[in-house]
């Protein structure tokens, strides 16, 4: 499989360490197109140039946070139908209560464990597209072969 075939993920983490561990993390179990950046604002322009399959992003980070991102991201037209999913140390109800509300896919928490991580990908990039009032076209119904975690 050549890495066009493989949709690309952006990965958003404010902790330089730890955004190239998780990058490093997605290349090891099969997706060879993986971005990282520190910051919200960096996520957005980068996803105004670029069409990703799906966003990972920390939710605690400075000056725009993780649900602040998933917010503009799910009113932005062009980009509403991203997958997301959000990463903390630790969730508190009302975080996962927030995000849920603001159209999180998942939530994982760090250190991420293996199993999990694979489990959550698949659910995340095997569900609909959401619809607005007037439905939009659904462009991306994944049908990807992912070395480490199979047919999608």
């Amino acid at each position: 499989m050549s890495e066009s075939d493989t949709p690309p993920i952006l990965i958003v983490d404010d902790q330089e360490k730890l955004l190239r561990l998780i990058v490093m993390l997605m290349t090891r179990i099969g997706f060879p197109d993986v971005e990282g950046v520190t910051s919200a604002p960096e996520a957005l322009e980068r996803m105004r140039q670029r069409r990703y399959a799906l966003v990972i992003s920390d939710l605690d980070m400075e000056p725009m946070d993780g649900l602040s991102l998933l917010r503009e991201i799910r009113a932005d037209d062009t980009l509403m139908n991203t997958p997301f999913m959000l990463t903390e140390s630790s969730f508190d109800f009302e975080d996962i209560n927030l995000a849920h509300q603001a159209g999180a896919d998942a939530f994982i928490l760090k250190p991420f464990d293996m199993a999990v991580l694979k489990t959550k990908l698949k659910q995340v990039l095997n569900r609909k597209p959401r619809k607005r009032e007037a439905p939009i076209a659904s462009e991306s119904s994944l049908s990807v072969e992912f070395p480490m975690l199979g047919k999608f």
